[in-house]
């Protein structure tokens, strides 16, 4: 009697089934009163693990999405097309649509499901930009705008084709990272295969062929095609445990099948290294930020002017952006080039609350500036929590410059 044999399958859908629930779940979730990944196109703010990053901030949003696609590379080069099989959507998709293909009583209903589906998808894509919460109740209100309508519309189109029409055509003849992938191709990245020692024990049955979602014969070694799903392997266990033996397909390192040492190799190493050093930095940088964002410059809508005393008042415009999640307050003041202060027309005492911004409008009080290049003076915005300061240069122009735009 066969003994039963240990199947992959279940595994990997499984592991479908969560990663998809995670996407889908992630724009619900927040920490700290955040999102745990939104994009704010109009405030211009990444919200990321209960923090929110303005645009001035968005570097480390760029580190942070190199250091995926090393990471991203790193895997590929250990594990080969594990991607392709277990965890890319168009996998998924292909693998949903077959499922309700394989079950008669699905099938009237394929089209159906496959607009859920796709709904789902395009909506789920437009909630990383607006929350969940204020997409339904701008829809209902019938208020939503034609962008969030019309990205979900474009997105849920191209999933409903892709779900009926193009499935594993995609994978087959049409995926750049299938191709891209042979470049990280090392002696010991993960691929599925029959080695030639095993081949010896085939009874040629075919199962292999027949479960391939690409078409490929496995037993004809490496193949760009393969997209190491293990539906192969899965289909070669259960006939070879009914004449009581393994399976003769199985991941190995390397087409050589050599041991775990061979991924470690100078690619994969360096490789590694640079992930780790881009997570460090990142790090790093996020944790060592300032606690607010200042920037201020010359108004290009008021000129200055002259006062009955004979002085004159220099307008500028700037905001203040905290970047704590707790109530902060700031002192703000202005000196000359020399160090002397000088006397600022205006509030210059702030309290923001968490994550709060706000818009600054002031006049600066100098004596009259004749002739000659405009005068840098020093903003200064002093967090009173910590001491900790942030200085931004702006120009003070002679008075018959005044129409001058204002630079920093």
């Amino acid at each position: 009697m066969s003994s039963r044999p240990h199947l992959l399958g279940p595994w990997r859908r499984t592991f479908q089934i969560c990663l998809a629930a995670l996407v889908a779940l992630i724009p619900f979730l927040g920490v700290n009163g955040k999102a745990l990944l939104r994009l704010d196109i109009p405030a211009l703010t990444l919200e990321l693990i209960g923090h929110r990053f303005r645009i001035e901030e968005l570097y480390l949003a760029w580190l942070f999405v190199l250091g995926l696609i090393f990471l991203f590379l790193f895997l590929s080069l250990i594990m080969g097309r594990v991607w392709c099989g277990w965890a890319c959507p168009q996998t998924s998709l292909a693998d949903l649509s077959e499922k309700l293909l394989a079950k008669k009583g699905l099938r009237p209903f394929r089209h159906l499901i496959a607009f859920l589906v796709s709904l789902w998808a395009g909506a789920t894509f437009v909630w990383y930009f607006i929350s969940p919460g204020d997409f339904f109740d701008l829809l209902i209100a019938g208020k939503l705008g034609s962008w969030p309508l019309g990205t979900t519309l474009i997105v849920a189109a191209f999933v409903f084709l892709d779900f009926i029409f193009v499935g594993r055509l995609f994978c087959r003849e049409f995926c750049p990272y299938g191709r891209f992938q042979t470049l990280l191709v090392d002696q010991g990245t993960l691929c599925l295969q029959a080695t030639p020692e095993q081949l010896k024990r085939c009874i040629d049955c075919k199962s292999c062929l027949r479960v391939c979602p690409t078409g490929i014969d496995i037993r004809q070694g490496y193949q760009i095609e393969c997209i190491n799903c293990a539906r192969c392997l899965d289909a070669c266990r259960v006939v070879m445990a009914r004449r009581g033996e393994e399976g003769i397909i199985r991941y190995t390192f390397g087409v050589n099948d050599l041991t775990w040492k061979a991924m470690l190799t100078p690619k994969s190493i360096g490789l590694g290294l640079l992930v780790v050093v881009i997570g460090l930095t990142t790090l790093f940088l996020a944790s060592h930020r300032a606690t607010a964002s200042f920037e201020i410059g010359r108004s290009s809508l008021i000129s200055s002017r002259l006062t009955e005393g004979g002085r004159q008042l220099t307008f500028f415009r700037g905001s203040i952006a905290s970047r704590r999640q707790t109530p902060q307050q700031f002192i703000l003041s202005a000196s000359s080039q020399t160090g002397e202060p000088l006397t600022i027309k205006g509030s210059t005492n702030f309290t923001l609350l968490g994550n709060e911004k706000r818009d600054l409008s002031l006049a600066v009080d100098t004596p009259i500036i004749r002739g000659g290049k405009p005068l840098p003076i020093t903003f200064t915005l002093v967090v009173k929590e910590d001491g900790s300061q942030i200085e931004v240069k702006a120009y003070l122009a002679p008075a018959d410059l005044t129409n001058q735009n204002a630079s920093k």
